[in-house]
Formats: C-alpha cells, sequence, structure tokens
C-alpha cells in the first residue's frame, strides 16, 4: 500500500520529464516552477517546486535512496516488482510492464524515462517533452548531471534503454493521442521530434 489507480489529473496538460542526462548540467532549473513535471530517480533532490512527481523503477536505488526521499515533498511512485506490496503510506505503487506502454501499469522498458512517459501518459498529458535524455556519455565521461566526478558510466546501459524506447513508440501511436517531443541537446534519442534546448525556451519564455 498503496496501489495507485490510474486517474487523469493532469488531463489535457504539457508534462516535462527530467531525465538524467549530463546535458541538464548547467540547465537553468527555475524554468520549471510552474511547469507540470516528473524527475526521475535523483531529480527529487530538486525539491518539490522543480520536481513535482519523482519516480523510479530500480529498487537497489531505492535502498540508497530511501531515507532522503522520505523527506521529499513531492508525490513518489514506482513500478518496482520488489516494491509493490510496500506499507510506506508516501509511496504509490503500480505494476511493471517490462515493455511497451499500458493503461493500467507502467511500462518499464529496461530505463526510469520510459516509466515517467507512462506514467505521464496515464496521467493525461496530450504533450510531453523529454529534458535531459542524452542516451549517451557526454564528451567530460559523465554520464548524469547529479554524479560526481570520476563515477564509471554504464555504456552498455544505452543499448537497452534505446531498444525499450522503441517498443514505447509504438505503442505510443496505437494506444495514446499524445506528442512527445526530445528538448535535449545532442540526444541519441532520434525516435521523437527534437527541439534545441536553447530554441525551445526562447520560444516558450516569450511574453
Amino acid at each position: 500500500m498503496p496501489k495507485w489507480i490510474p486517474k487523469p489529473e493532469w488531463i489535457d496538460e504539457e508534462v516535462f520529464i527530467i531525465g538524467g542526462g549530463d546535458s541538464l548540467r548547467s540547465f537553468n532549473w527555475s524554468l520549471l516552477k510552474d511547469e507540470r513535471t516528473i524527475g526521475c530517480n535523483d531529480a527529487y533532490k530538486l525539491g518539490e517546486e522543480t520536481c513535482k512527481i519523482c519516480v523510479f523503477g530500480d529498487a537497489r536505488w531505492f535502498k540508497i535512496h530511501k531515507d532522503s526521499l522520505a523527506e521529499y515533498k513531492g508525490t513518489v511512485f514506482t513500478n518496482a516488482n520488489q516494491l509493490f506490496h510496500t506499507n510506506l503510506s508516501w509511496l504509490w505503487t503500480l505494476q511493471r510492464q517490462v515493455t511497451g506502454l499500458s493503461k493500467t501499469r507502467l511500462g518499464w522498458n529496461w530505463n526510469t524515462g520510459a516509466v515517467a512517459v507512462n506514467l505521464a501518459l496515464l496521467l493525461g498529458a496530450k504533450r510531453i517533452f523529454l529534458l535531459g535524455f542524452d542516451m549517451q556519455i557526454s564528451k567530460t565521461g559523465r554520464a548524469n548531471w547529479h554524479s560526481v566526478k570520476g563515477t564509471k558510466p554504464n555504456v552498455e546501459a544505452y543499448s537497452k534503454f534505446l531498444m525499450g524506447f522503441t517498443q514505447l513508440s509504438i505503442d505510443l501511436k496505437t494506444k495514446f493521442n499524445c506528442e512527445v517531443i526530445n528538448v535535449t541537446d545532442n540526444s541519441n534519442l532520434d525516435l521523437f521530434p527534437k527541439i534545441a534546448c536553447d530554441v525551445f525556451w526562447k520560444e516558450r519564455t516569450k511574453v
């Protein structure tokens, strides 16, 4: 408990998903304070004003962050199988679907970014913007904007991530009526329309 029954609380809204890519290292987080946001994994550290919802799919990650995550004031979701029957009152759970998208579960697709996309769809999003979906190691050798220098990135994981998004993109066309736009500079994810980060925010913040 508690098990989450999908409700379109953000119906027809635009939703930003905060990924983990190193391209967000110098991002101006204040741009997201008035937006609907879902943050992947460590994004909860940005606080609930920036990251309204945190989602994760890795139970091992949860063991490391459990105490800090309990202090986070936003909403927390997971589709980790090991936590489906948890008794934590602040952790919302939904069953995992291994690949693709679901209207009753959360698709895993081997990465939390894909879980976040499925969650945004269940919440009723009409347009999803992907931030920090680099899907590759940066030129400085870092995998994440929140990683500590010297941390060894898992390069092999990206092929699985991209394979998962291929199935996700197929289901997006057949199961949901939603546009996904990749607002990530130098992203290796080519399944969705792309726009440069500075161009996107310049247009969005026009008065």
